[in-house]
């Protein structure tokens, strides 16, 4: 079902989880959105002081009124026409008298979220362009998290992260969610002192945004310059993308015990069908890869090739080459500082897997 599939990606961001701890809000629109809101909050909350409104004309919220006061905002929330019912919703609110503020779900309190600013705010219409803004772009497995770690840690990179991801392509695809505005103020809102910007694009992600009602384009007009990272070694790639999958774990933390991690790298079986699945990640990764090289030629943009290994081998001098490209203003010591939670998930199935791959696939690598 199209509601739990969207619900179900923006819970990645724990979006209703933080909601949740909101309270005193006026729900109003589209039943199917509102009972599973109502259904979710239920399970996390010991009482539930929010009204849930469903919208079935044009006096619903004067139907209503009387329940207003008390609350802290009213919270449209639309699948299908969250802009036009917003507008609506206003309308109404205002030919009341009401001074509450009228919030859209998923165009106000989603994007607060991404933005880590107060929830319970409206999005500015207009926004500012941070004084500098770049992307990594990327393909999946590739060390791109270990790479956002170790810029980020600088204090003088922005905070780069995955911004449009699943969440957001799902709210664009089914719910004509505007991505570019969430782009446009996160790049305002997210950036490091000294005015920078940063973001990841991991390609599968990526190509989803061209198929919504958006001008894609515009995401590569918005932003200054675009980094390249490559992992040279495909096959060890495809086979981190099949273990990541296999086990449900994606990254380990320096601070964390990877107990449960090797216990389900032990279950894994390695069998033909295992190996058949490699070679259709080995060969979705280069397509990948071929596909974001043309998205850039396309674009007219000449990325800052990094490769994944040079980073392995000597991370400073490949940070301070990011940097020179960025043209960022160095401190003496940012270089010093450098670090990152994420390390290296190691594991002799993978070697073996690798080893067993290349006996018996023709096309060994």
């Amino acid at each position: 079902m199209k509601l739990d599939r969207v619900f179900q990606a923006v819970e990645e961001t724990r979006f209703l989880q933080q909601l949740s701890s909101q309270d005193r809000l006026f729900l109003v629109g589209e039943a199917a959105p509102l009972e599973y809101i109502q259904d979710f909050f239920d399970n996390c909350k010991e009482t539930d002081h929010n009204y849930y409104c469903v919208l079935s004309g044009d006096d619903a919220i004067a139907q209503s009124s009387q329940d207003l006061e008390g609350y802290r905002a009213i919270v449209v929330v639309s699948f299908s026409e969250e802009a036009s019912l917003w507008s609506t919703v206003k309308q109404q609110v205002a030919s009341l008298g009401v001074d509450l503020p009228v919030l859209r779900l998923f165009g106000d309190i989603f994007i607060n979220l991404m933005c880590k600013k107060p929830l319970l705010e409206a999005v500015s219409e207009r926004t500012t362009k941070p004084d500098l803004s770049y992307a990594i772009v990327t393909t999946p497995r590739s060390g791109s998290t270990y790479l956002c770690d170790l810029l980020g840690s600088t204090n003088i990179a922005g905070y780069p992260i995955e911004h449009l991801r699943m969440a957001a392509q799902e709210l664009a695809l089914y719910c004509n969610f505007d991505y570019l505005r969430l782009l446009n103020n996160v790049m305002q809102y997210r950036t490091t002192d000294n005015g920078v910007f940063g973001t990841k694009f991991i390609s599968h992600f990526l190509f989803e945004f061209r198929q919504t009602k958006r001008d894609f384009r515009q995401i590569f007009r918005s932003i200054d310059k675009f980094v390249l990272l490559i992992r040279k070694d495909k096959l060890a790639q495809a086979v981190s993308l099949e273990l990541a999958q296999k086990t449900e774990v994606w990254h380990l933390h320096n601070n964390g015990k990877n107990t449960d991690y090797q216990s389900k790298l032990a279950e894994i079986e390695i069998d033909n069908d295992l190996l058949d699945d490699i070679e259709q990640k080995y060969d979705f990764i280069h397509q990948q890869e071929a596909r974001l090289r043309k998205m850039l030629t396309n674009n007219q943009i000449e990325p800052l090739e990094v490769f994944y290994e040079d980073l392995l081998e000597d991370a400073r001098s490949q940070v301070a080459r990011i940097i020179d490209f960025l043209a960022i203003a160095k401190p003496e010591s940012y270089l010093t500082q450098i670090n990152s939670g994420v390390k290296k998930m190691p594991s002799g199935i993978s070697a073996e897997i690798m080893r067993q791959y290349q006996q018996t696939k023709s096309t060994a690598c």
